[in-house]
């Protein structure tokens, strides 16, 4: 299974695993899925990552990851393109099979927004 196969395979674990609320974790550079705590109060609705979790990968994060539990098409919120405030990371939105990338791009300040694929890991 390459990297991004395992990557696919761990966000949807994990957003599995936190039905109905919303999972969050850190993708590092390697392509690595770290699965953090949402401290959010209201984890059915939104994600907060747990601060330390941020702080122990902040050198190696390419990109954040939450789950919209039960959506059949997980683009992201207007609330998630508000928190996507790090141009130097990826944000991931997804469940089940389906995940979206979006992030800012500095060179036009706009945020951009397509399906995830492999092609974005290299």
């Amino acid at each position: 299974m390459n990297n991004f196969n395992q990557l696919i395979e761990s966000m949807g674990k994990h957003a599995q695993a936190e039905y109905p609320k919303e999972c969050c974790g850190l993708i590092t550079k390697d392509f690595s899925y770290v699965a953090c705590k949402n401290i959010s109060p209201l984890p059915k609705e939104s994600f907060i990552i747990d601060p330390e979790s941020l702080l122990e990968y902040e050198n190696d994060c390419w990109g954040i990851f939450h789950s919209h539990p039960g959506e059949e098409n997980p683009i992201p919120s207007e609330e998630d393109k508000r928190g996507a405030v790090f141009e130097e990371y990826k944000f991931i939105v997804g469940f089940n099979t389906k995940f979206y990338i979006y992030w800012i791009d500095k060179n036009i300040d706009a945020l951009k927004f397509d399906e995830f694929k492999e092609d974005y890991l290299h």
